[in-house]
């Protein structure tokens, strides 16, 4: 699959707005990857990918962070995301944004995990499953391409 080809179909799997918006999602997850991977798993997954993404796993240590959990994955994917302008809970205010910010990370997550999928064959969705810390392990093996 093109570099190409792969940020469109997460952009059409998440309904995000622009080529860019899903470009950033995508790098995001990519960059939160390439903490938890260890070099061996990275290389195999590397070799399915584009080069624009596949690079983004060079810099994988020989062994996984065991410290890495969710929240890299989220933290990663919420710094695309524009959250300026709604409330938050700083004067007492209910901070609906946090709340919802936190599931469109997961969402997104969940796009680029479907894209990935298509770039990798059964048996390494798997072995990349068990990679991954168990509520992103969750993400991954829940992700499909919505009919």
């Amino acid at each position: 699959m093109e570099y190409r080809e792969f940020i469109i179909q997460v952009q059409t799997m998440g309904k995000l707005a622009s080529f860019e918006e899903a470009e950033t999602a995508t790098l995001a997850v990519m960059r939160a990857l390439s903490e938890v991977l260890p070099q061996e798993r990275a290389r195999r997954v590397q070799a399915c990918l584009p080069s624009e993404l596949s690079c983004l796993l060079e810099c994988c240590r020989p062994e996984p962070d065991p410290y890495i959990d969710s929240q890299t994955f989220i933290g990663w994917t919420l710094s695309g995301l524009d959250a300026t302008g709604l409330r938050d809970k700083t004067l007492g205010g209910l901070d609906l944004f946090a709340a919802d910010t936190g599931a469109e990370a997961v969402r997104r997550c969940r796009c680029v995990f479907c894209a990935l999928k298509t770039c990798l064959d059964e048996a390494l969705h798997e072995d990349l499953a068990r990679e991954l810390p168990e509520k992103v392990c969750d993400w991954f093996r829940s992700a499909q391409a919505s009919r």
